[in-house]
């Protein structure tokens, strides 16, 4: 008996060490963005189409079970597509490469897995400290029919042009959005989703 009280007595500061590292261990859990885009469905060739995000600049912390200041914000992901004839599989295909991006705020990066597809934006922290945002323009001399699609975030256009997509149904997906991203094709059901945002450039 003597000698696992003396065994637990001289294991007792690596079980606190380890119980401590385990309540160090913190996850972060942000709000989700939100995105504001120029709201006419038509733009004529050499406009820019403007697209501003906002998240909070408070995040929630496990270890300490309440929000605290984010110093370092995830970053807002949405891809640009051009909608096509549809194939047998998808209706749009990966198109940043047909737009100049202008920054007025924030800083973007073409992200794998395909960088003609998806824009990471990076925002900045406001004045207040209480939201980080960013605002970016999309500017393409290519007349066509287009989608910006977010990954996470919500738009906060009531009106997102849905009807554009109307005039490009697949045939074996209906009632689909087909991406062509790069040679990968995913769909998402119209009907399900609000993340997609269709314009036209005339």
């Amino acid at each position: 008996m003597k000698k696992c009280i003396i065994q637990l007595i001289l294991l007792s500061p690596f079980l606190m060490a380890f119980q401590c590292d385990e309540e160090e261990e913190s996850q972060l859990f942000f709000s989700s963005y939100k995105a504001t885009i120029s709201a006419q469905s038509n733009f004529s060739t050499g406009e820019t189409i403007w697209i501003e995000g906002r998240i909070s600049a408070q995040a929630f912390d496990t270890a300490v079970n309440d929000s605290v200041f984010a110093e370092q914000p995830e970053p807002d992901e949405f891809s640009v597509y051009k909608l096509m004839t549809p194939n047998a599989l998808s209706n749009a295909k990966d198109a940043v490469g047909e737009f100049e991006i202008i920054t007025e705020r924030g800083e973007f990066l073409m992200a794998l897995p395909c960088e003609n597809a998806l824009l990471r934006i990076w925002p900045e922290l406001d004045e207040d400290n209480q939201f980080y945002s960013y605002r970016i323009g999309l500017k393409t001399n290519e007349p066509g029919d287009y989608v910006l699609s977010w990954r996470k975030g919500f738009i906060q256009n009531t009106n997102r042009h849905t009807f554009i997509i109307d005039n490009y149904p697949i045939e074996n997906h209906p009632n689909q959005i087909g991406f062509n991203t790069c040679g990968s094709v995913s769909w998402r059901f119209l009907n399900d989703s609000e993340r997609e945002y269709y314009f036209t450039v005339e």
